[in-house]
């Protein structure tokens, strides 16, 4: 479903607390990339400053710490710690999350939030733990239990419509430069995320009312597929133990109802979709895919192709034990090399042969159905996309003031 909603007391919150120094905090993030996974003393500071947050999706379990030395003017933000714990919240049958994964995500969480709590000294009321609006479970209400059991604290769940706002702002730099001259990025991009239950994304546009002055709108955008329920709807339709012809033989056949149609009603919808020059493209099966092609490339803004998503796809379907052990001899930096071969477990235990396919199919099928081809068009794979709902929701949180 697409969502195109008219400004909100949200949206307008989000814009001032957000548009001003979110990549301040953002850049700083993505030029540090040895941060993730590692932890950094705050040091002596003001406790008021800091603002920790755990994110909890269909994929794992975010955690970052910022410190926002002068909010009245939008400056001095730092990003002084983040985490990734990767885990899938195992479903039953039902599709409700089971209680040996509540009780797992709750000991996860825990563990981040003493970490926050005893090496950063983030004050209690300034840690918030949120949900992604992917996680799409009938018993969230017991998730949400187990985490205010364990921690104090009351998560919050993000509707599409909010996690879309916060992806935009945290992904795609508001400007960008040629030569001399600023241009407004957003109002040419748009972010697309493929997930593990949902395709989601959405885009910000500028609305000019004939009374009053301009505001910027939001616009969301969701398919009810991503890599692991297209994997499990391939499943059912060929069988769990279909080869892996088989399985992409159903993929393709299933992609035409399951992933196209979909993505066509959403540009029936909103036109404006396909007419956006950037693309910021995001999501696990992305991630593997630049980690298993690009190994030794690690820019922050790192371009792909078509061509790349269509090796990819390729590679996914006639040589997927290759794909998932690439060569290494290209990395010379030993720190870099023991970088890499951490991003690579990570993929490797997240992706099975059968599963890259249906995230390869997925990807095909946006590429095609959003004209990627088309001349002018520019892909862009954001390294740290996937910590951009919780430093956003830090950030507009830090410029309400103290929490209640």
């Amino acid at each position: 479903m697409l969502v195109g909603r008219k400004r909100s007391l949200d949206t307008l919150r989000a814009q001032r607390a957000l548009s001003v120094f979110l990549l301040i905090a953002f850049f700083i993030l993505a030029f540090n990339s040895n941060i993730f996974g590692q932890i950094s003393t705050a040091g002596e500071t003001d406790q008021g400053q800091l603002h920790g947050g755990i994110e909890i999706d269909s994929e794992g379990i975010k955690a970052a710490v910022i410190r926002v030395s002068d909010i009245a003017q939008g400056s001095g933000a730092e990003v002084i710690y983040t985490e990734v714990f990767n885990t899938a919240l195992t479903r039953n049958q039902n599709g409700k999350v089971t209680s040996e994964a509540i009780k797992a995500a709750g000991q996860a969480i825990l563990r981040f939030y003493t970490r926050m709590r005893q090496q950063h000294q983030v004050p209690p009321r300034q840690i918030h733990i949120i949900g992604s609006s992917d996680l799409g479970a009938d018993n969230l209400g017991e998730l949400a239990k187990e985490v205010r059991s364990g921690t104090g604290v009351s998560m919050t769940f993000l509707s599409l419509e909010s996690e879309s706002q916060l992806s935009v702002i945290g992904t795609i730099p508001r400007r960008y430069r040629e030569g001399t001259t600023w241009f407004d990025n957003r109002s040419q991009s748009i972010v697309i995320d493929i997930g593990s239950n949902k395709t989601k994304g959405g885009y910000q546009q500028l609305r000019q009312p004939l009374l009053g002055d301009p505001y910027y709108d939001f616009v969301a955008v969701e398919i009810p597929r991503g890599t692991v329920s297209f994997t499990n709807e391939i499943n059912r339709a060929v069988g769990e133990d279909a080869g892996i012809n088989k399985f992409a033989a159903g993929a393709r056949a299933l992609s035409e109802s399951s992933i196209k149609t979909p993505l066509r009603d959403e540009l029936k919808k909103q036109p404006g979709l396909v007419y956006r020059k950037k693309i910021y493209l995001n999501g696990a099966i992305v991630r593997a895919m630049m980690t298993l092609l690009r190994p030794e490339d690690r820019q922050s803004f790192l371009p792909l192709t078509v061509d790349d998503i269509n090796i990819f796809y390729q590679r996914a379907i006639y040589s997927p034990q290759v794909l998932l052990n690439p060569s290494l001899s290209r990395i010379r930096n030993d720190e870099v090399r023991k970088e890499v071969e951490r991003e690579l477990e990570v993929v490797r235990s997240a992706f099975t042969p059968k599963s890259l396919i249906a995230g390869a199919e997925i990807l095909k099928a946006v590429a095609s159905e959003y004209n990627f081809q088309e001349e002018g068009k520019k892909i862009l794979y954001v390294r740290f996309s996937n910590m951009s709902s919780i430093l956003s929701y830090l950030l507009l949180r830090a410029g309400e003031g103290p929490q209640p």
